[in-house]
């Protein structure tokens, strides 16, 4: 995209498309809406009555700056990221006597608040805003029927088939999994959505999303967790404060990543690391007024050209790590083993100090009965570079480490978790086995043939090339390899641009195409809802805490 940069004056003179942002502020326990009326001096709508706060964004911006930005101007309010929920996208088309044109398209956030901002709450900024009032109204989110909601969530959790085994290992948005996990006894539906949750926790992310819907959100913002948040407004007397639900996205965000073009190459490593996070410095700033610091932000490189910039893993989440370190060097004093003892001790490092190298080179030599697998390695849900960690489906095996210089140097080590492998064979493949191959070829489909089959793919992993030479001469790593995937890019975006609905048949009547006897199978398997995915429970774990 191409930002040019003009003043809010000539936009509107000579009625140039550009986005804005709308923020709404909902008070959960009364059904209001807050509502603004726009100061006598404004060059717009002046002393009408409008939605609480809007802007411009500004030329490289996000629009959810803008939107946090605007409400601390206009009001006074300083939130988090979390507290916004993008609702639509509203395109709008005005001509005030010629004379003020608004070709707007606008972000629309939702911020929802238990109970109302007391008005002296507010600090106003006076040429914008005028004066403040409530509006009854009822969001659809809040319109809940539960019987619906009931079946809806009962039938996703059934595709998944429960299975005993004998190890977990845990993480995503505290807040949140507490919030839900609290209220799970509440009702059968918060039972329910406590359930899915578990199933389906996105590490990494505020955010909960079904991985098997097109990354829907399975929970509303009527569900979420509760935060507060004294320092987000002026002080009231007899008032605690500003409470207001964590927000997340209808759909799941895409990862960022930085520009590698003009970076130093200590930038571009830290952008295309596995262990960092990729932040907006322009979001600075508004994290600094409502933290009082920059969480880390000054140990970080960025040039002037580029907006975005990396932190490590262990300074964006910093309490865990450091916990996590703990309970590592513990377990490493008490291991009997030497390599075992070398492996937990350098994966404590590890997530001190955000370098996994010698963790995963302890993690490749482990000689003991024990083999332990520990750290964010998972990137296959990272839908923009599979480089960031996040939440995939239970693993049933693994080619390990990622690190390209350890692969070249000592390779790869493969870990086969045969007891998955069985509960997935048994619960998943042998039922769309038993409807779609024939009765004279299903005693072929047999579990050692299907292990086997995981064992070649996970062989493959290892030794697929990994470092290759660019036609340019260039040395490279596949996982780099961008060109793989221009054309079929070229031709969506062309087509997109265009608006070519002709083309878009077309692609899709070579490519979208279900044959009879694959619809007359999909319709069998509809029937008997074979499941998708095995949810484990480790009997082990409960016997050893109850010890």
């Amino acid at each position: 995209m191409i930002w040019v940069k003009q003043t809010k004056g000539d936009v509107h003179r000579d009625g140039d498309y550009h986005q804005a942002v709308h923020v709404w502020i909902f008070a959960e326990s009364t059904q209001e809406l807050l509502i603004q009326r726009g100061a006598d001096c404004k060059d717009s709508w002046a002393g009408l009555w409008d939605i609480l706060s809007a802007g411009h964004i500004f030329a490289g911006d996000s629009s959810l700056i803008t939107a946090r930005r605007e409400l601390q101007e206009e009001l006074g309010i300083v939130l988090p990221k979390d507290a916004f929920e993008m609702l639509f996208i509203f395109l709008q088309d005005v001509t005030n006597d010629g004379k003020f044109i608004n070709n707007e398209s606008n972000d629309v956030y939702l911020v929802t608040t238990v109970d109302p901002i007391p008005l002296e709450a507010f600090t106003l900024q006076e040429t914008e805003v005028s004066a403040k009032k409530t509006l009854s109204m009822s969001l659809v989110m809040y319109k809940e029927n539960t019987i619906d909601r009931n079946l809806s969530l009962q039938k996703q959790l059934q595709r998944y088939a429960l299975v005993s085994l004998n190890a977990e290992v845990w993480y995503s948005n505290p807040v949140l999994r507490e919030w839900l996990k609290e209220h799970a006894d509440a009702s059968q539906l918060d039972k329910l959505k406590w359930m899915y949750y578990v199933i389906d926790k996105s590490p990494w992310y505020i955010v909960i999303l079904s991985s098997l819907d097109e990354n829907e959100a399975f929970l509303t913002i009527a569900d979420s967790a509760i935060k507060l948040l004294p320092e987000a407004t002026r002080p009231v007397t007899g008032w605690k404060g500003l409470e207001y639900k964590v927000a997340f996205p209808v759909l799941k965000p895409r990862k960022l990543l930085s520009a590698r073009h003009g970076q130093s190459e200590d930038q571009k490593q830290a952008a295309t690391s596995f262990f960092t996070v990729i932040k907006r410095q322009s979001e600075l700033s508004l994290d600094s007024s409502l933290y009082g610091s920059t969480d880390g932000s000054t140990n970080h490189s960025v040039t002037s050209t580029h907006d975005l910039y990396s932190v490590p893993f262990s300074q964006e989440y910093n309490d865990f790590p450091t916990q996590a370190a703990d309970l590592l060097h513990k377990v490493g004093d008490l291991a009997s083993s030497p390599s075992l003892k070398r492996f937990f001790h350098s994966k404590a490092d590890a997530f001190l100090s955000n370098d996994y190298y010698d963790s995963d080179i302890a993690w490749m030599e482990l000689d003991s009965k024990l083999d332990v697998t520990i750290g964010p390695y998972e990137t296959y849900e990272d839908a923009l570079f599979g480089y960031k960690d996040v939440k995939g489906p239970q693993t049933a095996a693994f080619n390990l480490p990622n690190d390209e210089r350890i692969v070249k140097d000592r390779g790869t080590s493969m870990v086969m978790l045969k007891n998955i492998s069985e509960a997935k064979f048994k619960h998943i493949l042998q039922p769309i086995a038993d409807v779609c191959i024939t009765k004279e070829q299903q005693e072929l489909v047999d579990f050692e043939s299907f292990f086997t089959h995981t064992i070649c793919h996970e062989c493959c992993h290892g030794i697929r090339p990994h470092s290759i030479t660019l036609p340019d001469g260039r040395k490279s790593t596949v996982r780099l390899v961008e060109g793989a995937v221009e054309t079929l890019s070229r031709a969506i975006l062309t087509i997109q641009a265009k608006g070519d609905k002709e083309a878009v048949n077309v692609l899709l009547q070579k490519h979208g195409i279900l044959t009879d006897p694959l619809k007359v199978v999909l319709q069998k398997l509809e029937k008997i809802q074979v499941p998708v995915d095995i949810v484990p429970t480790f009997p082990i774990m409960r016997q050893t805490w109850l010890r």
